[in-house]
C-alpha cells in the first residue's frame, strides 16, 4: 500500500513509516503546500496512494456520493502521538489492501 501524507503531517511520521519500508509520498517534498484538499485527493488517486491526513475537511469531501478516493487514513493529532501514529498506519498498510480501503476511511 502506498501513502500519500498530506501537507498537515509531521515530517517525522513520514519518516518513520519509511524507515519501516512503506512507501510514502509527501505534498511537502512534492511541493504541494497550499493547494485544495481536492487536488490532494486527485493525485493521491492518480499515484494510487491511501491519504493520510490530520485534515477533517478531507472526512467531509470523502463521504459526498461523487468522490472516489483510494482510501483515507485519520489521524487526529491531539488523541494520537507520532509514534502511535507511525504505528498505527504500518499496521493497516500491513494488513489491509488497496481493495479493502477504496473509498474507506481508517481512524487512528
Amino acid at each position: 500500500m502506498k501513502i500519500y501524507a498530506d501537507e498537515n503531517i509531521e515530517r517525522s511520521i513520514v519518516e518513520g513509516l519509511r524507515r519501516r519500508k512503506i512507501e510514502v509520498f509527501s505534498a511537502r517534498e512534492l511541493e504541494y503546500l497550499g493547494k485544495p484538499d481536492e487536488f490532494h485527493i486527485k493525485k493521491a488517486s492518480e499515484m494510487k496512494a491511501v491519504i493520510l491526513t490530520h485534515d477533517i475537511d478531507f472526512l467531509k469531501i470523502a463521504s459526498s456520493k461523487d468522490v472516489t478516493h483510494n482510501g483515507i487514513i485519520f489521524s487526529y493529532p491531539k488523541n494520537v502521538s507520532i509514534g502511535q501514529c507511525i504505528r498505527g498506519v504500518e499496521l493497516i498498510a500491513r494488513v489491509l489492501t488497496d481493495k479493502d480501503m477504496k473509498n474507506h476511511i481508517e481512524f487512528l
